[in-house]
């Protein structure tokens, strides 16, 4: 095989390569989210994608502390406790309801926060659904 004839393959795989690396230099990475989840967020929950309900959430930062309320329907639920990564958009709340009996339901809620949008599931007892909110 003569030089010249090494040197072709070269010519036309180097090429490749540097496209290669330009489109993943491009590639959008999982970067955690911009938006800080302060603000009104609407949407719906539920257990499944036939049953759902309205949800609104407002979310506040009072200095380095995130605190919010959750409206479902006529009820407003205090969260008593909330975790937010910026770097990954990771969110978790929980927060105590009234249940039909009177008894105290603990839910927590796991998501994240990518743009404009929250999604992610929440869990009480045996119960666990997922939610979906829209910042306003």
């Amino acid at each position: 095989m003569a030089v010249k004839d090494r040197i072709m393959p070269m010519k036309r795989t180097l090429p490749f390569f540097a496209v290669v690396l330009l489109l993943s230099g491009c590639a959008s990475k999982t970067a955690g989210s911009t938006v800080v989840p302060g603000g009104t967020w609407s949407g719906d929950y539920g257990p499944d994608g036939e049953r759902r309900e309205p949800i609104k959430l407002e979310l506040r930062w009072e200095d380095s502390n995130l605190r919010g309320v959750i409206q479902a329907g006529v009820r407003e639920l205090p969260v008593t406790k909330t975790f937010f990564k910026p770097e990954t958009g990771a969110i978790m709340m929980e927060f105590d309801a009234q249940g039909n009996n009177g008894q105290t339901i603990h839910y927590v809620i796991e998501g994240k926060v990518e743009g404009n949008a929250m999604s992610g599931s929440w869990s009480h007892d045996s119960q666990r659904g997922d939610f979906r909110l829209t910042k306003r």
